[in-house]
């Protein structure tokens, strides 16, 4: 989904189609970014979001190569402190009811 600020409150959710990007992958784990590879894609924890466009593979294989020193990790250290602090900022925000916050530049 997107949400796009601004737009009238039932135009902000857009549904979008993402795309697939297997063939990025190495062949033994390319099925796995689609349902059908998954055991059960019909459990609850894959429908409510544990498939996440078929993310999985790609991030334990890009973890996989960082760690064996073959590619730059990514996220790197900078990118996943900013992701983190957006999350914790979102996080305080609700507990104060929405209240803006600046989210810190490091």
């Amino acid at each position: 989904m997107i949400h796009t600020k601004g737009l009238p409150e039932p135009k902000i959710p857009q549904r979008v189609k993402v795309p697939d990007y297997a063939q990025r992958l190495p062949e033994p784990i390319r099925m796995f970014t689609q349902p059908a590879a998954i055991q059960d894609a019909q459990h609850l924890s894959f429908l409510q979001g544990g498939g996440h466009g078929g993310s999985h593979p790609h991030l334990a294989h890009n973890f996989l190569m960082a760690a064996l020193g073959e590619q730059a990790a990514m996220p790197d250290a900078a990118t996943s402190a900013n992701w983190t602090m957006v999350g914790i900022c979102a996080h305080e925000s609700a507990m104060k009811g929405g209240d803006r916050l600046q989210i810190p530049s490091f």
